[in-house]
């Protein structure tokens, strides 16, 4: 799992008395796992080692999920008599995504997929 950050990493500190402040990261920037281990270099140049539960605790970080993670179709094989025969099916289809993206599939599938089934 990827993880960005939701607003720039800014480190502030003060040398002599003049206020430095040095942007360690840009918001949005993304961190990929090397072997399940997150590396951040912190700003002493510091390389830190997260795992995907420490990640998740901290408020700075969110969630990059992949798409289709979880999707998964099943085909089963069908008697070549059955091509003809009217009766009851099911379709399922199950997929990891928003609402808003789901109403969107809704639409499409009523939109373009039930006139062909109705006929």
């Amino acid at each position: 799992m990827k993880f960005k950050l939701k607003e720039d990493w800014i480190h502030e500190s003060t040398f002599l008395g003049k206020k430095v402040i040095k942007k360690m990261y840009d918001n949005g920037h993304t961190f990929d796992p090397e072997d399940g281990i997150y590396k951040i270099i912190d700003h002493t140049g510091k390389i830190n080692e997260f795992d995907e539960t420490q990640m998740k605790s901290f408020d700075i970080f969110e969630e990059i999920r992949e798409k289709f993670d979880d999707f998964e179709i099943i085909i089963e094989e069908i008697p070549e008599d059955d091509d003809i025969l009217v009766r009851n099916w099911r379709i399922q289809l199950d997929v990891k995504t928003t609402r808003k993206k789901l109403k969107e599939v809704q639409r499409i599938i009523e939109e373009h997929v039930k006139p062909i089934i109705n006929t």
